[in-house]
């Protein structure tokens, strides 16, 4: 009975580049998935949310009639609005990307 263990047989010998990168990509999938996933409930919960956050290359200049901006910067902009259908019109007048935000930041406490 031979007792020799041959080399390459263990689970130590598998490199480690390939993991790492699928690793990443299943990261980045997971953090696309959420992305979507959050864009999804913003534009059906619609008035329900508070504010949203508004990316894209007009965020500030394409603003919807009855929209109130609350802050922002160049290509993104923090706005409220009470219309039914107020994140399809974000979405209409240029917005790439619209999702949930509180109205005065993360660490809005005095709910």
């Amino acid at each position: 009975m031979s007792m020799t263990i041959e080399a390459g047989a263990g689970s130590r010998d598998r490199a480690f580049g390939p993991r790492l990168a699928r690793s990443l990509a299943v990261l980045v999938a997971l953090l696309a998935g959420w992305i979507v996933a959050m864009a999804v409930v913003t534009a059906l919960a619609g008035p329900l949310v508070p504010a949203v956050i508004v990316i894209g290359p007009t965020a500030a200049s394409g603003l919807p009639e009855g929209a109130g901006m609350l802050g922002g910067g160049p290509r993104r902009v923090i706005v409220t609005g009470e219309a039914p259908h107020f994140v399809r019109s974000l979405y209409a007048s240029g917005a790439w990307l619209v999702l949930p935000a509180l109205r005065n930041g993360c660490l809005d406490l005095g709910r």
